[in-house]
């Protein structure tokens, strides 16, 4: 690894100026100094262009990208992976705030023998409680499949050429799309290892428009992802992740959830909640 390689803070950004200065400023004042910070607008706002604009007189390691046309969330982080200049690229939300000796920690793993890197975070709720994340160390494809959901976080750090080479992330999913680029990653790179320490602030806000807080969202976005990976899934994981999903997605309807699946698939799903419901009765 180069003594200082270049990191790209990649920032999705859509309706968010009142939140967005905040991440911004813990972007750039990070302990490691060579950094570039991208804000990729989804909304295309002169609002947001204007605050960019402030911000970039003073520091030029901002850069303010824009999409033609509203691209989601997915397509906005692309926009960033693919004009990024550094060759480590960390991946942020508009609405947290990245502790200022991340990007520091993340330098010193070993990011280009990993699929990627991932922290704790501070998770702070409104009423001012905070509580520290427990994400399990040494995440891998097969823990992924198993977990059913992304059990790293929102903020990863990843080489950029191992994001181009699995084409970034999945701009079709509606929710869902870290967990999905998570599996793709470790796939093709194998493990991902942990940051030591809690690395950034996820502020737990009801009134924040975010993808998690739509069921409509998270439902298609986790249809098209049990569709999508189901069948790569280790056989032992496969159909019970698929009852998870359903079972969130239905609830007490889950016989409805068969209706868009493949007979074959349809018959071990049953056979699966046949058991569960067995077992749950004993």
């Amino acid at each position: 690894m180069n003594d200082a390689p270049l990191v790209s803070i990649i920032i999705p950004t859509y309706k968010r100026q009142n939140l967005l200065q905040r991440a911004v400023k813990s972007a750039l004042s990070q302990t490691y100094k060579n950094i570039e910070v991208l804000i990729c607008d989804d909304e295309k706002s002169a609002a947001t262009k204007a605050i960019a604009e402030s911000i970039a007189k003073n520091d030029n390691r901002l850069r303010y990208l824009e999409n033609v046309r509203i691209k989601g969330a997915c397509g906005a982080r692309n926009t960033g992976i693919y004009a990024a200049q550094g060759e480590i690229v960390a991946l942020f939300d508009d609405d947290d705030e990245i502790l200022s000796g991340a990007i520091e920690s993340f330098i010193n793993l070993d990011l280009y023998g990993r699929a990627f890197a991932y922290a704790w975070h501070n998770r702070i709720y409104e009423n001012g409680k905070i509580k520290l994340s427990n994400n399990p160390s040494d995440i891998d494809y097969e823990k992924l499949a198993k977990a059913g959901q992304n059990i790293a976080n929102s903020m990863l750090c990843v080489a950029r050429g191992n994001l181009v080479a699995i084409g970034g992330f999945d701009e079709t999913l509606s929710a869902c799309q870290d967990y999905d680029l998570c599996l793709r990653l470790t796939k093709r790179f194998g493990s991902a290892v942990l940051a030591p320490n809690a690395l950034f602030n996820y502020y737990s806000a009801k009134s924040y428009e975010r993808i998690s807080n739509s069921a409509d969202k998270k439902y298609r976005g986790m249809r098209k992802i049990a569709l999508k990976h189901s069948r790569e899934f280790p056989k032992q994981y496969r159909a019970k992740y698929l009852y998870k999903v359903r079972k969130y997605l239905y609830g007490a309807h889950l016989g409805r959830a068969f209706a868009w699946l493949p007979l074959k698939e349809a018959l071990k799903e049953l056979k699966h909640f046949i058991k569960h419901k067995i077992k749950s009765a004993v």
